[in-house]
């Protein structure tokens, strides 16, 4: 719900403004927190009316990591120079070419002057700021270094972006490849075999095996394309539902990380992500059981994100971390040792961005060895498919000439 209210602050002067909450004594106990004598309070639902008919237009709107990394990085260059919050995130309305990021802003900015803390306000936009950033901001705020809480955020989020793009950079040439192959395909299939097949089914001749069987996909398509159509969209679909619940996401997530190819990959990216990230909170001075329960949201693996919760669990009942995560099979026993020696050393947050840096780097070894490993296999794969459909083609030929011989 969406409260105006109308008060008198603590020289007299006469205030005015919006706040959001769930019931009216949350706004009540705010507003008199600021040292406001409130004059007039209702319910505004001419605001909850448009606050609806802007989330209506978010459902088409995200904010991607560019824009979310240089808010984050312009933010920590405001509060590092001395600007007051609020003052900071009025000029970030202004200048955010974002609209869903600029109408998160500007409530930010409303719920400030209404005296919450910045990781509560924050809080109230999950599609945008994530628990990992949330708790670092709240790190930030209780240990009074919001703008190095800030700056390191940026890095992550930047660094984030770039794993991603290489992630994207790698998965357009097979993707390309499997389009042109597919057209390649369709297109013999359609237009050139039938031509050729014809020829021999006038003059009443039976076909082999294996080439009726191309002909049946070929009539299949040039008839029923239409439940083709349909059958890939209502296999994506489901596939995409699939992997939204809980075992099917185990499914897939377990899937990709045993793939040949890709499993390398997928395994150095949740690393990567993992070392980075719990190295970060740690030295923002986030607790380690509530780092571990931010992580278990953000590795991008549930096999992963299981296995953290498991040793946040054993680390509750007063183990070290390094073992219970060597127990879980998943990471690397360089990972759990090294871990092991930040604990003993006393210097765990420094050892995590050490493997950070290092499996870093092994995200960009291990995409260029998949991308390097599918070109061949890609090219094997759609050599293979056409090369089928040719010998089918020719095959009644081949039969021909057997028999005149």
């Amino acid at each position: 719900m969406i409260f105006s209210y109308r008060a008198r602050d603590a020289a007299g002067v006469f205030v005015k403004g919006t706040l959001e909450a769930d019931d009216r004594n949350w706004v009540v106990e705010s507003l008199l927190r600021q040292n406001y004598t409130i004059v007039e309070l209702k319910e505004d639902k001419n605001k909850e009316k448009e606050q609806k008919a802007s989330l209506n237009i978010t459902l088409f709107e995200s904010v991607k990591i560019n824009d979310l990394s240089l808010f984050t990085r312009q933010l920590s260059t405001m509060v590092g120079a001395g600007l007051p919050i609020v003052r900071s995130f009025q000029i970030l309305e202004e200048q955010t070419k974002n609209p869903m990021l600029r109408r998160a802003v500007g409530d930010i900015s409303t719920s400030l002057e209404g005296g919450l803390a910045l990781n509560e306000c924050m809080e109230h936009h999950p599609k945008i700021f994530s628990p990992m950033y949330v708790s670092m901001v709240k790190a930030g705020e209780t240990g009074g270094a919001l703008d190095t809480i800030l700056s390191r955020l940026a890095d992550t989020l930047e660094r984030d972006r770039e794993i991603n793009a290489k992630i994207k950079s790698a998965s357009i040439y097979p993707i390309m490849v499997l389009c042109v192959a597919l057209l390649v395909v369709i297109f013999i299939l359609t237009f050139v075999m039938p031509v050729f097949i014809e020829q021999f089914s006038s003059s009443g001749a039976e076909l082999p095996a294996f080439t009726q069987f191309f002909m049946n996909i070929s009539y299949f398509i040039r008839d029923y394309w239409y439940l083709l159509l349909i059958g890939i969209i209502v296999l994506a679909v489901g596939l995409k539902w699939i992997g939204r619940q809980p075992l099917g996401r185990m499914f897939f997530d377990r899937l990709y990380l045993n793939l040949p190819i890709i499993g390398k990959a997928v395994n150095r990216i949740a690393v990567s992500r993992f070392t980075r990230i719990l190295g970060t909170l740690i030295k923002s001075g986030v607790p380690i059981l509530e780092a571990l329960e931010v992580l278990k949201g953000v590795v991008g693996n549930r096999v992963v994100s299981d296995a953290i919760g498991k040793a946040r669990d054993s680390i509750r009942e007063g183990q070290t971390i390094a073992a219970p995560l060597a127990a879980t099979g998943v990471f690397e026993p360089m990972v759990t040792q090294m871990i092991a020696v930040g604990e003993e050393t006393g210097a765990l947050d420094d050892m995590l961005e050490r493997m950070s840096s290092f499996y870093d780097n092994e995200v960009t070894f291990a995409i260029e060895a998949m991308l390097k490993s599918m070109e061949p296999a890609m090219i094997i794969f759609v050599a293979a498919i056409i090369g089928s459909i040719i010998i089918a083609t020719y095959l009644p030929v081949f039969n021909i000439i057997g028999a005149m011989s």
